[in-house]
């Protein structure tokens, strides 16, 4: 009985189904998102818990398809982990049967599904427990507890010349004092010149105003990019690897 969940569970067939679900679901998304902007714009700085708290209980009518979204994903990753897991059984099964660069050219696939699914726990990582705050620039600074911050000095640069940006914003600095418990630390930030303290990423960039009054401070947390770039990069290196090495076995070489 179990056997034969497991196989159904891992049927190659069950992963196209889910693929043409995901990809419908999608395009039913898409019209959704596109003319609603006022409740899914707000994703992109709030965590999914407390974007759906303010934002999606109320709107179950317009956010369905992002629930359906997250079980054919769940059961995507299911399905990919599983067709994974009896790939690599039966490859080192019969192992002794093949020549060691058969098994790992073989093998290799299943890796970069393994790789996949790193970056797709990354990603939900991110959405349920990272950061992404965004505060008008200050004296007094309302960083994330229990990180305390207060500018100590700002000096704006604006453009001369052409004349159509004559007056504008050209690059600013602030001096920032931070301060975690006794921890005491100056830093600089300028626009495009971010830096990370305490495992926080602060940005300054130029708000929809103009001038010094349309600074604001961007604070990110993002703990599943370390995920993200891991399996990005192993799955890279695999594809280089794979796909040259199986065009010299295809020519023969």
């Amino acid at each position: 009985m179990l056997q034969s969940i497991w196989r159904f569970c891992g049927s190659v067939r069950i992963t196209f189904y889910l693929l043409m679900l995901v990809s419908f679901n999608l395009a039913i998304a898409s019209c959704y998102v596109k003319s609603n902007p006022h409740i899914f714009s707000p994703l992109n700085n709030l965590l999914l818990q407390d974007w759906f708290r303010l934002y999606g209980k109320n709107n179950f009518d317009k956010i369905w398809w992002l629930w359906a979204m997250f079980a054919l994903l769940i059961a995507l990753g299911f399905n990919t982990g599983i067709c994974t897991l009896d790939r690599i059984r039966n490859l080192l099964t019969n192992r002794y049967n093949m020549d060691i660069r058969v098994v790992l050219l073989k093998i290799t696939p299943s890796f970069i599904h393994i790789c996949f699914l790193i970056m797709l726990s990354g990603h939900l990582l991110s959405m349920i427990s990272g950061v992404n705050k965004t505060i008008p620039l200050t004296p007094e600074l309302e960083i994330l507890s229990p990180i305390q911050a207060k500018v100590t000095d700002q000096h704006c640069d604006y453009f001369t010349s052409p004349e159509l940006l004559k007056g504008h914003l050209d690059q600013c600095t602030v001096s920032l004092k931070l301060q975690t418990g006794r921890e005491e630390l100056m830093k600089q930030l300028s626009i495009l010149n971010p830096f990370t303290y305490q495992g926080f990423t602060f940005h300054l960039t130029r708000a929809k105003k103009s001038g010094e009054e349309g600074l604001q401070i961007i604070i990110k947390r993002d703990p599943g990019l370390k995920f993200i770039l891991f399996g990005f990069t192993i799955l890279i290196l695999l594809m280089l690897w794979y796909f040259p090495k199986l065009q010299k076995n295809t020519k023969g070489g």
